[in-house]
Parts: C-alpha cells; structure tokens; sequence
C-alpha cells in the first residue's frame, strides 16, 4: 500500500509539527464509525494490526491489515484536507480542518479552499487556536491528555 499527500494536506502537517512537540503519527482505520479515516496523532502508540505504509514529510503512516491488505504493491491512496469537522481526536482539527482520504488522481485543488490558512495570526503575534466547544466530563478534568 502507497500512501501520497496534497501540498495542502502537507501545509496541515507542517502547522501541526510547529504546534505539537510529541512525535506525530498518521493512523487510518482506527475510528469507530469512519474505518477508513485517517487521523494525526501525537504520540500514538499502535496496536498490534497496524503496521508503516509509508512517510509523509516524515510522519510515519499506520493502516491495519483489512486495508493494507485491498491495495496491493503500489496501488494507494492520497491523504488531503476537508473542511468537515466531526468529533475526533484528531490534532489537526484545532484548525478547522480534517485529514481525508482520497483516490490516485483526486485532491482538493480544484476545489474550494478546504480549510481556514493554517497561518492565523492575531495582531499582537500569537496564533489563534480553534476554540474548544463543550466540556469535558468531570473524571477527566484532571487527566494529562496530549
């Protein structure tokens, strides 16, 4: 299984390596409703069906055998950016974008931006996260989450 990535999809990345200090990690499959998602990660520890596809800009990419298993030798998929936001764990949704999956050929560029320039600056220098909407439940409010 091959794995490419859009400029955009790698502007996301970059951003998020500026703005995270673990080691990032790009996982698909591992979403309970979205299978075939892929997810950014800090610090993700994989489990034992996920194995390297590949590296984007660095970031090693896991996919699970069922996946690995439907694109054989150099058949693949592109990783992009939409800007459809759903609950997820996913870092890169504090920039009001997700990572996609996409087929050989297909991206984003044709389309409209897909999400906000990842570039946001306030006039005093500092950039502007995406605000947290919600709570978190009270067990968790002590818990180190990265």
């Amino acid at each position: 299984m091959r794995i490419t990535a859009t400029d955009r999809a790698r502007d996301v990345l970059a951003e998020m390596g500026r703005r995270r200090h673990g080691r990032l990690t790009i996982t698909i499959g591992t979403g309970c409703c979205e299978s075939t998602a892929p997810f950014l990660y800090e610090d993700f520890w994989p489990g034992p069906d996920q194995e390297p596809i590949g590296l984007v800009d660095g970031i090693t990419v896991y996919a699970p055998e069922y996946l690995r298993s439907l694109y054989r030798g150099d058949e693949g998929v592109v990783l992009d950016v939409v800007e459809e936001l759903g609950e997820s764990l996913s870092v890169e949704t504090e920039l009001g974008c997700r990572l996609a999956l996409r087929g050989v050929g297909s991206d984003s560029s044709t389309a409209p931006q897909a999400c906000p320039p990842a570039s946001r600056s306030r006039d005093d220098g500092t950039v502007e996260l995406r605000p947290v909407v919600g709570e978190l439940p009270e067990a968790l409010r002590r818990v180190r989450m990265r």
